[in-house]
Protein backbone atom coordinates (compact mmCIF):
# COMPACT_ATOMS: atom_id res chain seq x y z
CA UNK A 1 0.00 0.00 0.00
CA UNK A 2 1.52 3.30 -1.11
CA UNK A 3 1.36 6.52 0.83
CA UNK A 4 1.36 10.07 -0.44
CA UNK A 5 4.15 12.00 1.23
CA UNK A 6 3.70 15.74 1.62
CA UNK A 7 6.69 17.97 2.24
CA UNK A 8 6.46 19.88 5.49
CA UNK A 9 7.52 23.51 5.64
CA UNK A 10 9.41 24.28 8.85
CA UNK A 11 9.14 27.67 10.52
CA UNK A 12 11.67 28.95 13.05
CA UNK A 13 11.06 31.50 15.79
CA UNK A 14 13.10 33.52 18.27
CA UNK A 15 11.75 34.53 21.67
CA UNK A 16 13.00 37.53 23.62
CA UNK A 17 13.90 36.51 27.17
CA UNK A 18 12.98 39.94 28.53
CA UNK A 19 9.76 40.96 26.79
CA UNK A 20 8.66 37.39 25.88
CA UNK A 21 7.74 38.49 22.33
CA UNK A 22 8.17 35.88 19.57
CA UNK A 23 9.73 36.76 16.21
CA UNK A 24 9.66 34.72 13.01
CA UNK A 25 13.09 34.05 11.54
CA UNK A 26 11.75 34.69 8.02
CA UNK A 27 10.45 38.11 9.06
CA UNK A 28 13.86 39.06 10.46
CA UNK A 29 15.56 37.98 7.23
CA UNK A 30 12.98 39.87 5.21
CA UNK A 31 13.76 43.10 7.04
CA UNK A 32 17.51 42.46 6.85
CA UNK A 33 17.65 41.47 3.19
CA UNK A 34 18.71 44.80 1.68
CA UNK A 35 21.52 44.98 4.22
CA UNK A 36 22.53 41.36 3.59
CA UNK A 37 22.69 41.88 -0.17
CA UNK A 38 25.08 44.79 0.37
CA UNK A 39 27.29 42.67 2.63
CA UNK A 40 27.34 39.81 0.13
CA UNK A 41 28.30 42.34 -2.54
CA UNK A 42 31.51 43.13 -0.63
CA UNK A 43 32.68 39.55 -1.07
CA UNK A 44 31.45 39.36 -4.65
CA UNK A 45 33.22 42.59 -5.60
CA UNK A 46 36.60 41.11 -4.66
CA UNK A 47 35.96 37.89 -6.58
CA UNK A 48 34.08 39.26 -9.58
CA UNK A 49 35.63 42.67 -10.13
CA UNK A 50 38.76 43.56 -8.17
CA UNK A 51 40.55 40.29 -8.95
CA UNK A 52 39.60 40.26 -12.68
CA UNK A 53 40.58 43.93 -12.88
CA UNK A 54 44.06 43.27 -11.54
CA UNK A 55 44.37 40.10 -13.61
CA UNK A 56 43.37 41.92 -16.81
CA UNK A 57 45.95 44.62 -16.16
CA UNK A 58 48.70 42.04 -15.62
CA UNK A 59 47.79 39.13 -17.89
CA UNK A 60 45.73 40.39 -20.83
CA UNK A 61 47.60 43.50 -21.91
CA UNK A 62 49.56 41.67 -24.66
CA UNK A 63 46.65 39.73 -26.16
CA UNK A 64 45.66 40.76 -29.70
CA UNK A 65 41.91 40.22 -29.37
CA UNK A 66 41.12 41.34 -32.91
CA UNK A 67 43.59 38.83 -34.36
CA UNK A 68 42.31 36.02 -32.11
CA UNK A 69 38.69 36.68 -33.12
CA UNK A 70 39.55 36.76 -36.83
CA UNK A 71 41.28 33.38 -36.45
CA UNK A 72 38.15 31.93 -34.85
CA UNK A 73 36.06 33.28 -37.73
CA UNK A 74 38.38 31.52 -40.15
CA UNK A 75 37.89 28.30 -38.19
CA UNK A 76 34.12 28.75 -38.52
CA UNK A 77 34.42 29.17 -42.28
CA UNK A 78 36.57 26.04 -42.59
CA UNK A 79 34.16 23.95 -40.53
CA UNK A 80 31.18 25.17 -42.55
CA UNK A 81 33.01 24.29 -45.77
CA UNK A 82 33.80 20.79 -44.49
CA UNK A 83 30.16 20.26 -43.48
CA UNK A 84 28.80 21.48 -46.82
CA UNK A 85 31.07 18.99 -48.62
CA UNK A 86 29.53 16.20 -46.56
CA UNK A 87 32.73 15.31 -44.73
CA UNK A 88 31.40 16.19 -41.25
CA UNK A 89 28.23 14.85 -39.60
CA UNK A 90 25.58 17.26 -38.30
CA UNK A 91 26.19 16.47 -34.60
CA UNK A 92 29.95 16.99 -35.00
CA UNK A 93 29.32 20.20 -36.92
CA UNK A 94 26.99 21.62 -34.25
CA UNK A 95 29.43 20.69 -31.47
CA UNK A 96 32.36 22.42 -33.21
CA UNK A 97 30.27 25.52 -33.88
CA UNK A 98 29.21 25.72 -30.24
CA UNK A 99 32.80 25.46 -29.00
CA UNK A 100 34.02 28.20 -31.33
CA UNK A 101 31.10 30.48 -30.49
CA UNK A 102 31.83 29.98 -26.80
CA UNK A 103 35.48 30.95 -27.34
CA UNK A 104 34.40 34.02 -29.31
CA UNK A 105 31.99 35.08 -26.59
CA UNK A 106 34.69 34.67 -23.93
CA UNK A 107 37.24 36.67 -25.96
CA UNK A 108 34.74 39.43 -26.70
CA UNK A 109 33.95 39.71 -22.99
CA UNK A 110 37.67 39.91 -22.10
CA UNK A 111 38.23 42.46 -24.88
CA UNK A 112 35.33 44.60 -23.68
CA UNK A 113 36.62 44.44 -20.11
CA UNK A 114 40.09 45.36 -21.32
CA UNK A 115 38.73 48.41 -23.16
CA UNK A 116 36.93 49.52 -20.00
CA UNK A 117 39.97 48.93 -17.80
CA UNK A 118 42.73 50.21 -20.08
CA UNK A 119 42.48 53.78 -18.75
CA UNK A 120 42.28 52.70 -15.11
CA UNK A 121 45.03 52.45 -12.51
CA UNK A 122 45.06 51.02 -9.00
CA UNK A 123 43.58 54.10 -7.32
CA UNK A 124 40.56 54.16 -5.03
CA UNK A 125 38.57 56.06 -7.66
CA UNK A 126 39.31 53.41 -10.28
CA UNK A 127 38.16 50.65 -7.95
CA UNK A 128 35.07 52.68 -7.08
CA UNK A 129 34.28 52.72 -10.80
CA UNK A 130 34.32 48.92 -10.77
CA UNK A 131 31.98 48.91 -7.78
CA UNK A 132 29.63 51.37 -9.46
CA UNK A 133 29.67 49.22 -12.60
CA UNK A 134 28.67 46.23 -10.46
CA UNK A 135 25.73 48.17 -9.02
CA UNK A 136 24.73 49.52 -12.42
CA UNK A 137 24.83 46.08 -14.03
CA UNK A 138 22.56 44.82 -11.28
CA UNK A 139 19.93 47.42 -12.08
CA UNK A 140 20.41 47.53 -15.84
CA UNK A 141 19.83 43.75 -15.95
CA UNK A 142 16.72 43.07 -13.83
CA UNK A 143 17.14 39.30 -14.07
CA UNK A 144 20.54 39.58 -12.39
CA UNK A 145 18.96 41.66 -9.62
CA UNK A 146 16.32 39.03 -8.92
CA UNK A 147 18.84 36.21 -9.24
CA UNK A 148 20.89 37.68 -6.38
CA UNK A 149 17.82 37.58 -4.15
CA UNK A 150 16.83 34.09 -5.30
CA UNK A 151 20.35 32.78 -4.82
CA UNK A 152 20.36 33.99 -1.23
CA UNK A 153 16.88 32.61 -0.65
CA UNK A 154 17.93 29.20 -1.97
CA UNK A 155 20.85 28.87 0.43
CA UNK A 156 20.38 26.43 3.26
CA UNK A 157 19.30 27.81 6.62
CA UNK A 158 22.73 26.91 8.01
CA UNK A 159 24.53 28.82 5.25
CA UNK A 160 22.34 31.90 5.76
CA UNK A 161 22.93 31.80 9.51
CA UNK A 162 26.68 31.47 8.96
CA UNK A 163 26.75 34.46 6.61
CA UNK A 164 24.72 36.65 8.97
CA UNK A 165 26.94 35.67 11.90
CA UNK A 166 30.04 36.54 9.85
CA UNK A 167 29.01 40.15 9.50
CA UNK A 168 26.44 41.00 12.18
CA UNK A 169 27.03 40.79 15.91
CA UNK A 170 23.56 41.58 17.24
CA UNK A 171 20.21 43.14 16.35
CA UNK A 172 17.74 45.38 18.17
CA UNK A 173 14.18 44.45 17.16
CA UNK A 174 10.78 45.88 18.05
CA UNK A 175 7.26 44.73 17.26
CA UNK A 176 4.14 46.87 17.04
CA UNK A 177 0.70 45.85 15.74
CA UNK A 178 2.21 42.48 14.84
CA UNK A 179 4.72 44.19 12.53
CA UNK A 180 8.43 43.60 13.06
CA UNK A 181 10.96 46.40 12.78
CA UNK A 182 14.74 46.25 13.07
CA UNK A 183 15.76 49.30 15.07
CA UNK A 184 19.54 48.79 14.82
CA UNK A 185 22.02 46.18 13.66
CA UNK A 186 25.60 46.12 14.88
CA UNK A 187 28.39 44.80 12.65
CA UNK A 188 31.16 42.65 14.04
CA UNK A 189 34.19 44.70 15.00
CA UNK A 190 36.49 42.31 13.12
CA UNK A 191 34.56 42.91 9.90
CA UNK A 192 34.70 46.70 10.31
CA UNK A 193 38.40 46.52 11.19
CA UNK A 194 39.10 44.54 8.03
CA UNK A 195 37.29 47.14 5.90
CA UNK A 196 39.38 49.93 7.42
CA UNK A 197 42.58 47.94 6.93
CA UNK A 198 41.78 47.21 3.29
CA UNK A 199 41.11 50.90 2.75
CA UNK A 200 44.23 52.18 4.47
CA UNK A 201 46.79 49.56 3.46
CA UNK A 202 45.49 48.25 0.12
CA UNK A 203 43.52 51.28 -1.08
CA UNK A 204 40.29 49.36 -1.55
CA UNK A 205 37.10 51.46 -1.44
CA UNK A 206 35.42 52.06 1.89
CA UNK A 207 31.72 52.91 1.80
CA UNK A 208 29.22 53.81 4.45
CA UNK A 209 25.45 54.10 4.12
CA UNK A 210 24.10 57.25 5.68
CA UNK A 211 20.99 57.10 3.50
CA UNK A 212 18.65 54.43 2.15
CA UNK A 213 16.36 54.68 -0.85
CA UNK A 214 12.59 54.26 -0.65
CA UNK A 215 12.98 50.48 -0.97
CA UNK A 216 15.35 50.16 1.99
CA UNK A 217 18.45 49.65 -0.15
CA UNK A 218 21.55 51.37 1.35
CA UNK A 219 23.03 54.01 -0.97
CA UNK A 220 26.85 53.75 -1.32
CA UNK A 221 28.69 56.84 -0.08
CA UNK A 222 32.46 56.66 -0.34
CA UNK A 223 34.65 57.53 2.60
CA UNK A 224 36.78 60.01 0.62
CA UNK A 225 35.55 63.62 0.56
CA UNK A 226 35.89 65.46 -2.74
CA UNK A 227 35.74 69.03 -3.99
CA UNK A 228 33.05 69.94 -6.49
CA UNK A 229 35.57 69.62 -9.33
CA UNK A 230 36.85 66.25 -8.09
CA UNK A 231 33.31 64.94 -7.77
CA UNK A 232 32.39 66.09 -11.25
CA UNK A 233 35.64 64.63 -12.63
CA UNK A 234 34.81 61.26 -11.06
CA UNK A 235 31.39 61.29 -12.73
CA UNK A 236 32.95 62.22 -16.09
CA UNK A 237 35.48 59.40 -15.79
CA UNK A 238 32.76 56.92 -14.85
CA UNK A 239 30.82 58.00 -17.95
CA UNK A 240 33.91 57.74 -20.12
CA UNK A 241 34.85 54.25 -18.91
CA UNK A 242 31.36 52.76 -19.10
CA UNK A 243 30.24 54.32 -22.38
CA UNK A 244 26.74 55.09 -23.67
CA UNK A 245 25.13 51.88 -22.43
CA UNK A 246 24.36 53.55 -19.09
CA UNK A 247 22.22 56.70 -18.86
CA UNK A 248 23.95 58.43 -15.96
CA UNK A 249 23.09 61.78 -14.39
CA UNK A 250 24.84 63.99 -11.86
CA UNK A 251 23.33 66.39 -9.30
CA UNK A 252 24.54 68.46 -6.38
CA UNK A 253 22.03 68.69 -3.54
CA UNK A 254 21.71 69.93 0.03
CA UNK A 255 20.93 67.54 2.87
CA UNK A 256 18.00 68.25 5.14
CA UNK A 257 18.26 69.33 8.77
CA UNK A 258 18.50 65.86 10.30
CA UNK A 259 20.25 64.08 7.41
CA UNK A 260 17.34 61.71 6.86
CA UNK A 261 16.17 62.58 3.36
CA UNK A 262 17.58 63.30 -0.09
CA UNK A 263 15.54 65.32 -2.57
CA UNK A 264 16.49 65.47 -6.24
CA UNK A 265 14.74 67.79 -8.65
CA UNK A 266 14.33 65.61 -11.73
CA UNK A 267 11.71 64.87 -14.36
CA UNK A 268 13.05 61.35 -15.04
CA UNK A 269 10.28 58.83 -14.46
CA UNK A 270 12.36 55.97 -12.98
CA UNK A 271 15.71 56.94 -11.51
CA UNK A 272 17.99 55.05 -9.10
CA UNK A 273 20.77 56.63 -7.01
CA UNK A 274 24.06 54.77 -7.56
CA UNK A 275 26.52 56.79 -5.47
CA UNK A 276 26.70 59.73 -3.08
CA UNK A 277 29.84 61.87 -2.77
CA UNK A 278 30.37 64.17 0.20
CA UNK A 279 31.57 67.55 -1.09
CA UNK A 280 34.50 69.18 0.68
CA UNK A 281 34.12 72.69 2.11
CA UNK A 282 30.58 72.94 0.82
CA UNK A 283 28.00 73.87 3.43
CA UNK A 284 24.33 74.64 3.08
CA UNK A 285 22.86 77.64 4.94
CA UNK A 286 21.69 75.40 7.77
CA UNK A 287 25.20 73.98 8.21
CA UNK A 288 24.49 70.62 6.58
CA UNK A 289 26.55 69.11 3.83
CA UNK A 290 26.29 69.34 0.10
CA UNK A 291 26.39 66.00 -1.67
CA UNK A 292 27.17 64.97 -5.23
CA UNK A 293 24.65 62.41 -6.48
CA UNK A 294 25.14 59.98 -9.36
CA UNK A 295 21.98 58.33 -10.70
CA UNK A 296 20.99 56.05 -13.55
CA UNK A 297 17.88 56.49 -15.70
CA UNK A 298 15.93 53.21 -15.71
CA UNK A 299 12.87 54.49 -17.56
CA UNK A 300 13.67 52.52 -20.73
CA UNK A 301 14.00 49.16 -18.98
CA UNK A 302 10.71 47.55 -19.92
CA UNK A 303 9.19 44.10 -20.23
CA UNK A 304 7.86 42.44 -23.37
CA UNK A 305 4.61 44.37 -23.01
CA UNK A 306 6.49 47.69 -22.91
CA UNK A 307 5.72 48.17 -19.22
CA UNK A 308 8.36 49.66 -16.94
CA UNK A 309 9.97 47.02 -14.77
CA UNK A 310 11.74 48.68 -11.89
CA UNK A 311 8.97 50.24 -9.81
CA UNK A 312 7.44 46.81 -9.36
CA UNK A 313 10.76 44.98 -9.25
CA UNK A 314 12.34 47.05 -6.49
CA UNK A 315 9.12 46.88 -4.53
CA UNK A 316 9.49 43.11 -4.36
CA UNK A 317 12.56 43.31 -2.15
CA UNK A 318 10.61 43.49 1.09
CA UNK A 319 8.41 40.60 -0.04
CA UNK A 320 11.23 38.32 -1.14
CA UNK A 321 10.98 35.97 1.83
CA UNK A 322 7.23 35.83 2.19
CA UNK A 323 6.99 32.95 -0.28
CA UNK A 324 9.28 30.02 -1.02
CA UNK A 325 9.53 31.02 -4.68
CA UNK A 326 9.01 34.11 -6.79
CA UNK A 327 5.97 34.10 -9.02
Amino acid sequence: MSKNLTSIQKYYYYKCEHCKITYKEKEIEQELMACLLELVKTDMMINDYYTPFIKSKLDNKDINYEKELKELDKQLDRIKSVYIKGIMKIDEFENEIKQIEFKKQKLNKEWQDQKQYENLNFTIDDLLILEDKYNLDTFINPKEFMNKIINYQNKSREDRQKMIATYIDNLEISKSDNKLKIEHYHFRKSFLTDLLTYNEEYKLPLNYSLFEDEYGIPIPQNNEIKTKDESRNYFNKLNSVLGNEYKLNYYEIDTDDDLTNLKISSEIEVEKIIRLITLKDEKFDNGNLKIGVITVDLSDIKDSNNNQIFKELLGKIKDAFKEDEFV
